[in-house]
């Protein structure tokens, strides 16, 4: 049944807009594809969770990110590398030599990539929070367009392959000249397609990424405050899949319902008391991807899972969260490697909070760093988001 519910006023840090805080996650240039998903791998949580009220009405968001991706990780959280490979020789239907084709084979051993980004972005989220209630909370809509600019530095390299077994001397010159040829033909398709990656992925971009719009039901129950919403992406970025960086992430959507919790260990901010302003929170979403229209490549389903731990202290708030990043199905269509390809990333890190004095409104600075990374790029990021409610 529908309510009307009075207006609150908040009196704790941050307080604005602190239901968009639960379920907004914004969004980073970096699914598997790509070794990248849709869920930023750096906490959502700030001070914010330690308002105990949400504003009916207007709220905004403005949030700088900084990102530093600084490695790939594969499968086994190595660096990842040039996979060699072992090429069998044409050497009679090519160089036209009474030997069997696959007789000498092009050994090329692994290469390395040198790898390193850096990110800037911008996201402006707006929304409006329902003043009457339902179920005896309200509902949020929000919608979050990101601004990215990107500079990549992208460098693979390979070694020449080299012939094996190895041609006897004793082999006429003609034939030892012909396996030499088809070899350096071969050396010269592996360092061409070396060359034309590199070119693809070595670039500096910028423009709007993935527009994400959602919905959240917020409720709050003595200590508690539950939000359990969805969030959908739709493909509003700027895009190429013939080149590396992109701001948009394809031409995919991608669902992701969840639900946050928050509880007050002691509303009560100027208590003496240890748990004074002491605020722990968790969050929980499932994301379903799409396939990706401009490559036939779908990204596996992931799960997100996020803690966080905040005091206010006046108008400061400090705290810290901890994530992780599960893809639970393997990638499917062109391109998909065998073994799923599954991306795994976790986060940890501080954040600082101030609420402005007699203000709806206040900044939060956070830095988080990944770990434990697998079939994904490694980064360390550094957020200021200033918050108002109107």
């Amino acid at each position: 049944m529908k309510k009307i519910a009075s207006h609150r006023r908040p009196r704790a840090v941050l307080q604005a807009t602190s239901c968009a805080a639960l379920l907004v996650a914004v969004t980073g240039a970096w699914a598997s594809e790509g070794y990248k998903t849709r869920q930023a791998p750096m906490g959502a949580f700030g001070g914010e969770i330690s308002a105990a009220a949400d504003n009916p009405g207007f709220f905004g968001t403005a949030i700088t990110t900084y990102v530093h991706i600084y490695r790939i990780a594969d499968d086994a959280g190595n660096d990842v590398t040039v996979t060699g490979r072992a090429v069998p020789l044409p050497t009679k239907s090519k160089a036209g030599l009474p030997i069997p084709d696959g007789t000498y084979t092009l050994n090329v051993a692994s290469g390395t990539i040198k790898f390193d980004q850096a990110q800037t972005q911008v996201n402006l989220i707006g929304g409006y929070m329902t003043d009457d209630t339902y179920a005896g909370g309200r509902l949020a809509f929000a919608a979050n367009v990101p601004l990215i600019s990107i500079n990549r530095s992208f460098f693979a390299a390979q070694p020449a392959g080299t012939v094996s077994p190895v041609p006897g001397a004793a082999l006429p010159a003609q034939v030892l000249g012909a396996v030499t040829a088809v070899a350096n033909s071969v050396n010269y398709t592996v360092q061409s397609a070396l060359i034309a990656r590199n070119t693809s992925e070595n670039r500096d971009v910028a423009g709007f990424g993935d527009t994400e719009l959602t919905a959240v039901w917020v409720r709050h129950e003595n200590r508690l405050k539950v939000a359990a919403g969805v969030s959908l992406f739709v493909p509003t970025g700027a895009y190429d899949k013939t080149r590396g960086p992109n701001p948009g992430f394809g031409n995919f959507y991608t669902l992701r319902p969840g639900i946050a919790l928050t509880y007050s260990l002691n509303p009560n901010h100027t208590d003496t008391n240890w748990d004074s302003g002491v605020t722990v929170a968790g969050r929980l979403s499932y994301g379903i991807n799409s396939s990706n229209l401009e490559t036939d490549y779908r990204s596996g389903d992931f799960v997100y899972t996020e803690a966080a731990l905040s005091k206010v202290s006046g108008n400061w708030a400090f705290g810290a969260n901890l994530l992780a990043i599960q893809q639970v199905t393997d990638d499917s269509g062109t391109g998909a490697t065998v073994g799923g390809n599954r991306y795994k990333n976790y986060g940890i890190g501080p954040f600082l909070s101030y609420k402005i004095p007699g203000k709806d409104a206040g900044f939060n600075l956070h830095f988080s760093r990944n770990f434990g990374s697998q079939n994904a790029l490694v980064s360390e990021s550094l957020q200021l988001r200033f918050i108002k409610a109107w």
